[in-house]
C-alpha cells in the first residue's frame, strides 16, 4: 500500500511540476529592447499669430536701420489709419494677414518706423528678423508668403524691398552694425525687387505671395548642424518724403508682412 500511495504522490508531483512548468511557459514574455526614442524633426512651420513669443523660440529682431527707429519688425500692422495721423493714405494702414487665426493681424510686418525720421529726411532701412538656429543642407526649401500695401493708397509711387540671407558659418545672428552690413549672413538666399522697382511697375507684390527657396550653397559636403536664414527689410534713402542718404534717389516705403512661413529639412 506505502509502494501504491509512493507512486500516487510521485506521479502526482511529477504532473504538478509539469502543469507548473506549462503555465509558466505560456505567461513568459520575451523581454525586448526598449525603440529607439523619435527623432525630433527640425522642419517648422511659423504663422506669426504673436511676434511677442518669438525671442523665446530662438528668433532674434536686429534693427540697423539708420537713423534708427523704435521698431524693426512687428506684430503684422493692420490698423486704422485714424489712430496713427495716416488718414490720407486711406482707411487702414496696411493689410490683413495671409492666414488668421485670431485676427487680421497674426503675421509679422516691418514699415518705416524702423527709422526714427520717416517723416523728415527718411534715411536707410535695414531691419533684420532672425530664424532660430537649425541644421541646414542643401535642398533645404523655405516657403512663405509676403507682400507689401496696395500702391493706389498713395500719393506717390511706393518701393519695396526685402531679402533673404542666411548664416552657413557658425550659427550666431550676427548681421553687423551698420545699415549696409550683413555680417555673418553673407549667403543671399532671395532678393526680392533688388532693382528698387515701383510696387505697382511690378516692384514688390501688393497682394500675397507664395514665395519657395531651395537652399544651396553650403560648402563642404553640404550640410551644417547650425544654421540661420533671415529675413531684411532694406531699403536706401526712403522715407515718406523721400531719403536723403547714399543713393540720391526718392523712395517711398510702406509696410512688408511676412505670413505662413515654413522650413523643412531634408
Amino acid at each position: 500500500m506505502k509502494n501504491k500511495y509512493t507512486y500516487l504522490i510521485a506521479a502526482a508531483m511529477t504532473f504538478g511540476l509539469g502543469a507548473f512548468l506549462v503555465s509558466c511557459e505560456k505567461d513568459y514574455v520575451a523581454p525586448t529592447s526598449n525603440p529607439a526614442a523619435p527623432v525630433p524633426s527640425a522642419s517648422f512651420v511659423e504663422e506669426f499669430d504673436n511676434v511677442g513669443d518669438l525671442a523665446a523660440k530662438g528668433w532674434v529682431f536686429k534693427n540697423n536701420s539708420n537713423p534708427i527707429g523704435q521698431t524693426g519688425w512687428r506684430q503684422g500692422r493692420y490698423e486704422a489709419a485714424n489712430q496713427v495721423k495716416f488718414s490720407w493714405v486711406g482707411p487702414y494702414i496696411g493689410f490683413p494677414a495671409y492666414s488668421a487665426s485670431k485676427s487680421p493681424n497674426d503675421f509679422v510686418s516691418s514699415d518705416l518706423t524702423a527709422l526714427s525720421d520717416f517723416t523728415g529726411d527718411g534715411g536707410d532701412l535695414s531691419a533684420w528678423l532672425i530664424s532660430p538656429v537649425v541644421p541646414m543642407k542643401n535642398g533645404d526649401e523655405i516657403i512663405f508668403y509676403t507682400r507689401a500695401v496696395d500702391d493706389a493708397l498713395y500719393f506717390d509711387p511706393a518701393t519695396d524691398r526685402m531679402q533673404v540671407r542666411a548664416n552657413f558659418t557658425d550659427g550666431s545672428a550676427d548681421v553687423g552694425n551698420t545699415s549696409t552690413s550683413v555680417g555673418k549672413f553673407t549667403s543671399l538666399l532671395l532678393d526680392i525687387n533688388s532693382s528698387l522697382a515701383y510696387n505697382y511697375q511690378g516692384g514688390y507684390p501688393q497682394a500675397w505671395k507664395k514665395y519657395r527657396i531651395v537652399v544651396s550653397g553650403i560648402p563642404g559636403n553640404g550640410s551644417i548642424e547650425k544654421g540661420r536664414f533671415a529675413f531684411r527689410n532694406f531699403m536706401p534713402d526712403t522715407g515718406l518724403q523721400g531719403g536723403t542718404g547714399s543713393s540720391g534717389t526718392f523712395y517711398n516705403s510702406t509696410v512688408v508682412g511676412v505670413d505662413s512661413l515654413a522650413f523643412i529639412h531634408q
